[in-house]
């Protein structure tokens, strides 16, 4: 769980972001269920090799093919393996406003470190509209959110875009793809 509060959500990003995270991938089995024992092997794997954190769901996880309840179980088998003891991060990206808080709600209280969030993808083609997205899920939780700026989800934010991302208290950086 953050140990940390949102207004130190800076330093403890210069502290634990360094070095070498994994991206996790969602296992399925032949049924297209989540493989969850796959996942535990998976992450017990990423942490042996001494990854510094790692992160679910974001683009190697395949969020956009997960449910929602998907995303949270997901959530639950990362947070338990990690104990406490290695740094997390839940990729929260949504175009439902209320879906990605749910997300950040539920990865808050089961233990995890960092949010990663990009734009509304599919509906964003405004600055302002990401801005406001980053705004809304800073306001809604204690973590330390990162923003993942990419092509595929719809809109590339300009450096000054990007500046004022940045400007709000618990964002902590910028993952650029």
């Amino acid at each position: 769980m953050a140990e940390y509060t949102k207004s130190e959500a800076l330093d403890w990003a210069r502290e634990n972001i360094r070095g070498q995270w994994s991206t996790l991938m969602t296992p399925f089995t032949p049924s297209d269920d989540i493989d969850e024992t796959g996942l535990r092997k998976n992450i017990q794997r990423v942490r042996a090799l001494g990854s510094r954190g790692a992160g679910c769901t974001w683009g190697m996880g395949e969020f956009w093919t997960l449910t929602q309840e998907e995303r949270l179980r997901v959530y639950d088998i990362v947070s338990d393996e990690a104990g406490g003891e290695w740094p997390i991060g839940a990729h929260v990206s949504h175009t439902s406003e209320k879906a990605m808080l749910e997300l950040a709600g539920h990865a808050e209280n089961s233990g995890f470190d960092l949010l990663i969030v990009a734009a509304p993808y599919f509906v964003t083609n405004q600055e302002a509209q990401v801005i406001d997205w980053v705004r809304i899920l800073a306001e809604n939780t204690s973590l330390a959110i990162m923003f993942y700026n990419s092509p595929q989800f719809g809109l590339v934010m300009s450096a000054d875009g990007l500046s004022e991302i940045c400007d709000i208290p618990n964002v902590v950086g910028v993952k650029e793809a």
